[in-house]
């Protein structure tokens, strides 16, 4: 027998889905959070009956008894770049929202300038209790964040590696191979004087692009000119002065980061050398479809920001829910692009 609730006004309880459906309480409760140990289709009458009913879930009563916050903090590294934009930061906020949608978790994106590693504003988050987990990017080999949230046992995954002996949680795409894959484009294409123009090599993932640069060069016998090397920061203008430089140089092709020095390259060798700049080819590692748009043709080693976003914010679910650091280590490749299939 269903029991009638005592006023129509009164916030609707597990007990009321419960007695409604005639399960047990324990029943309702697993069928709202993950479904554990209960059938689909059980899982399904109870979120329905639920909704029906107008039920709303009392996040502070879940607070007071878990402790959590269900706040995630996402610290992103912008470039200070106003002339074109950073779409890379925007996109990552982009796939960790849209992976957290529908959770009880907000998300707060905590703007980081690109080289500030921010460790006071990390352990005022920490020390406060202001989050239930954090997402990192562009780490260093000995990242003193990464150091500090392990000590602090608190639930993290970071967008790259570092070369700590300590596991943690990360996401990272396979710089070495997009850099070896983009290098190879070039070679490929004819081009024989190639550059490399990268971030700052603090970062983990510039010391892999490095890699991949080179060893792309050594299949073919050749040796990476130091000349043709430009590390620095990620921004537009900076990139077009090192485009002018390297296409002085000599260069023929540019191995870009992404998509802010590939478009600050392109326009320095145009300074450089003008209509010749047609004959230098160019590969970007990228997050985006940028190549659809733009009359240069360029070899794409492309895998989406949006993707890569999603999946770390899914990484930080399960953290947060207890699987261990080893069981949340992901490493993808991206795909080349061709110039025909992006021109």
């Amino acid at each position: 027998m269903r029991v009638p609730r005592s006023r129509p006004d009164t916030p609707v309880t597990l007990k009321d889905i419960a007695s409604e459906l005639g399960v047990s309480i324990t029943t309702v409760a697993r069928a709202m959070k993950d479904g554990h140990k209960i059938g689909a289709e059980t899982v399904t009458r109870v979120r329905d009956t639920a909704e029906r009913m107008g039920y709303v879930r009392n996040l502070d009563g879940v607070k007071l008894r878990t402790g959590r916050t269900f706040a995630a903090m996402a610290f992103l590294s912008f470039s200070n770049e106003e002339e074109i934009g950073d779409s890379g930061s925007v996109g990552l906020l982009n796939g960790i929202h849209h992976r957290f949608a529908g959770t009880d978790y907000a998300v707060r994106a905590v703007p980081v300038t690109m080289g500030d590693v921010a460790l006071d504003r990390l352990q005022d988050v920490v020390r406060g209790r202001g989050a239930d987990g954090i997402i990192l990017d562009h780490t260093e080999l000995q990242d003193p964040r990464v150091r500090y949230l392990l000590e602090a046992g608190v639930p993290f995954v970071t967008f790259g590696r570092t070369e700590l002996l300590s596991d943690h949680a990360y996401f990272d795409i396979d710089n070495e191979h997009a850099a070896w894959q983009g290098t190879t484009a070039l070679l490929d294409a004819g081009h024989t004087r190639i550059a490399l123009l990268d971030g700052d090599r603090r970062y983990t993932f510039v010391r892999q692009r490095e890699r991949g640069y080179a060893r792309a060069l050594g299949d073919r016998g050749l040796i990476p000119e130091p000349g043709l090397q430009v590390h620095g920061e990620l921004a537009a203008d900076t990139a077009r002065a090192a485009g002018r430089v390297l296409a002085e140089r000599g260069a023929d092709g540019i191995v870009c980061v992404n998509e802010l020095s590939f478009l600050g390259a392109r326009a320095g060798v145009r300074d450089a050398i003008g209509v010749a700049a047609g004959a230098v080819g160019f590969s970007v590692r990228t997050g985006t479809n940028l190549g659809d748009y733009l009359g240069t043709p360029i070899h794409a080693s492309h895998f989406s920001r949006v993707a890569a976003g999603w999946m770390l914010a899914d990484l930080l679910l399960k953290r947060i829910d207890g699987a261990s650091a080893s069981e949340c280590q992901i490493i993808e490749r991206p795909c080349l692009r061709s110039p025909k299939d992006t021109a």
